[in-house]
């Protein structure tokens, strides 16, 4: 198998380590910072930089991960569909739906097996929620994701990432997506009319309850809690690894881990692309879509009232 890694930071990173692990023929790296890209090939046993983007394409490759920062979306994505090569591309898809809305209808026009780094929705304990959950009746979620700024430049700057917000607490919502079916945002408003370092979200989560959680990356270290609500008992995950830690609806506890979580989605992306077979991915572009929908959603009340507050 053939694959070229576009972005050489910290997910180019993992993605490359667990693709080796996966046994690839041949790895290629491209960067626009060369430098980078010739560390990561150091790291990954000499695999070829290529010096030019348009050289991604040349390479008779079988997967393609993206992983440059949701302003630099839709390009590669297209050109990998059109190429019908699959691609795994990081979350979230993009700053907006509407940068990324060409992707989702270029799509529809092939059969490209594709996939997007929501890497909570492989891990055991998330699994083993959602089935626990399966027809249970939801009263509600309370949920936190609390942790610290990005050291990366782009990170904090609306028009590059969509803001802190739009980065980071997009795993919240596509994990009430995963275990719920659906959300409807009802509310969101950030601490400052200045920035989204913080921000407290209410939502509807399909039609069985209700959930609120409270983002910030304003904390030294992180802290993460899903409580999950039902009549006949709670499921309560914590911490980066979202360990199931309670469960009072029927005692059960999910198995171990395997792997590390980047590589066990990098594998499931991989083994799909191998059998042709897109069943081990869990979370694919048009799935993550809706994530950014609802994001786009909780974004624009967010900056509602922000220009509330300034004009008041």
């Amino acid at each position: 198998m053939r694959v070229a890694v576009v972005g050489c930071g910290r997910m180019g990173k993992e993605r490359a380590k667990a693709a080796k692990a996966f046994g690839v023929s041949a790895m290629f790296l491209f960067d626009e910072d060369a430098q980078r890209a010739e560390s990561l090939a150091t790291e990954c046993g000499g695999a070829p930089c290529l010096t030019n983007p348009g050289d991604i394409f040349e390479q008779k490759l079988d997967a393609l991960f993206i992983c440059i920062p949701p302003y630099c979306r839709g390009r590669l994505e297209i050109q990998a569909i059109d190429a019908g090569v699959p691609f795994l591309v990081e979350k979230p898809v993009g700053v907006t739906a509407a940068q990324v809305q060409p992707i989702l209808e270029r799509l529809g026009n092939g059969n490209v097996i594709n996939a997007v780094g929501y890497m909570n929705r492989y891990r055991n304990s998330v699994l083993h929620a959602q089935k626990v959950l399966a027809g249970q009746d939801l009263i509600g979620i309370a949920a936190h994701w609390i942790g610290r700024k990005y050291g990366v430049p782009w990170w904090p700057v609306l028009e590059l990432s969509g803001g802190p917000f739009n980065e980071q607490a997009t795993h919240l919502i596509d994990l009430l997506r995963f275990l719920t079916g659906s959300v409807e945002i009802l509310h969101a408003v950030a601490s400052s009319s200045e920035d989204e370092t913080t921000v407290l979200t209410t939502l509807r989560l399909n039609d069985r309850g209700l959930g609120s959680f409270l983002y910030s990356c304003g904390a030294r270290e992180k802290d993460i809690l899903i409580a999950i609500e039902t009549s006949q008992g709670v499921l309560e995950m914590r911490g980066w690894d979202l360990e199931l830690v309670r469960n009072t609806i029927d005692g059960s506890l999910p198995e171990p881990e395997p792997k590390p979580i980047f590589e066990k989605e990098t594998h499931a992306f991989l083994n799909a692309v191998r059998t042709g077979n897109p069943a081990p991915i869990l979370s694919d572009f048009p799935d993550a879509f809706q994530t950014q929908i609802a994001m786009d959603a909780a974004v624009r009340m967010i900056r509602c009232q922000q220009q509330s507050a300034v004009s008041v």
